[in-house]
């Protein structure tokens, strides 16, 4: 659409007359306007579009690329504009000065390619800022949730060693199998170090584990509960997201009592995956276990990072009385 229009302001200086000559010279003026838009517009676009990009990426110096900028678009304006007068005089049968043609052509390739060239210069220096700010913002946010999850595995590493080691002056078999079970955990957890998001089926499997160690743990006194919703198997959260809040209510629910109860609820509620871990010991904040408050501002700060804000974690208190963690993700990704 541009070189239909862009040739109409060369009437003007053709003459107010223009429209008023006989049809033949009328036809042979707008063949001379046109027909040069045309032809190096074409030639030129298609330079540009699969010949130039090439060369560019092999000069380092921004005057070696402007040279090549000049020598393209005098070499072609000279040569195609020697053989465009040609077939302009041949087909009008009127002489044309090839000279004249030919720097009036390159008055005008100059006068529309340099300032496009300018700007597609910012345009591209501006997406590529953008592009690079993009990607250390993103890596920023990788090595945060890294540092957050490589925090995170000791933690659980350290407790659940407790676990075995308490298990085995009482019954040696079941610290066997107990230890087995570890084991699969720890893989899980070496596993998932390396990835941004697992399945929550896989997730879940590593609680009903993890919960079934702690059973082993405290006897009778602990009672676990697992309900997970159908078809919620292929949702992908960050790995090891749920395990640190499990953990809580086990450390601050039960373990400093005779008996408790620990229960986990997973379902689906419109474009969200809530969980939720309950205990029924004595509530928010009036536990007399003095943890270090890493589990929950870790479990905060990587639904921060991974999340952009979309996650959420609130701590309430349970209808039958205890603590209760809702955890509500977005269902479709992360930031």
């Amino acid at each position: 659409m541009l070189y239909a229009f862009v040739p109409l302001p060369a009437c003007y200086l053709m003459g107010h007359d223009l429209f008023d000559k006989p049809l033949p010279l009328l036809l042979y003026a707008l063949l001379k306007m046109y027909t040069p838009f045309l032809v190096f517009g074409s030639v030129f676009h298609l330079i540009y579009r699969y010949l130039m990009p090439g060369a560019l990426r092999r000069l380092e110096r921004p005057w070696q690329r402007t040279a090549l900028h000049a020598g393209v678009i005098c070499l072609v304006t000279i040569s195609v504009g020697t053989l465009l007068a040609s077939v302009i005089e041949r087909v009008s049968g009127k002489a044309e000065d090839p000279f004249s043609f030919v720097i009036i052509s390159l008055i005008f390739s100059c006068s529309f390619l340099l300032p496009g060239l300018a700007l597609q210069r910012q345009r591209v220096r501006t997406q590529t800022a953008e592009h690079m700010a993009l990607v250390e913002r993103k890596a920023a946010l990788e090595a945060q949730l890294q540092a957050l999850q490589a925090r995170t595995d000791p933690h659980f590493l350290f407790n659940s060693l407790n676990t075995v080691a308490s298990l085995i002056p009482e019954d040696p078999v079941l610290a066997e199998r107990t230890l087995e079970r570890l084991a699969d955990l720890f893989r899980y957890a070496l596993e998932s170090s390396r990835l941004r998001t697992v399945r929550l089926e896989r997730e879940l499997e590593m609680i009903a584990d993890y919960l079934e160690l702690q059973s082993a743990r405290f006897g009778q006194r602990l009672q676990t509960r697992l309900e997970v919703g159908a078809g919620l198997g292929e949702i992908e959260i960050p790995p090891l997201l749920l395990q640190p809040l499990v953990e809580n209510a086990i450390q601050h629910g039960t373990a400093q009592r005779r008996g408790g109860r620990v229960e986990v609820a997973v379902r689906r509620e419109q474009d969200s995956l809530v969980v939720e871990v309950s205990d029924d010991g004595p509530g928010p904040g009036a536990s007399r276990h003095t943890g270090t408050g890493t589990a929950v501002a870790g479990v905060l700060e990587r639904l921060r990072l991974h999340y952009a804000g979309r996650g959420t974690l609130r701590l309430l208190e349970a209808p039958r009385g205890g603590c209760l963690a809702r955890l509500a993700l977005p269902i479709g990704g992360g930031a």
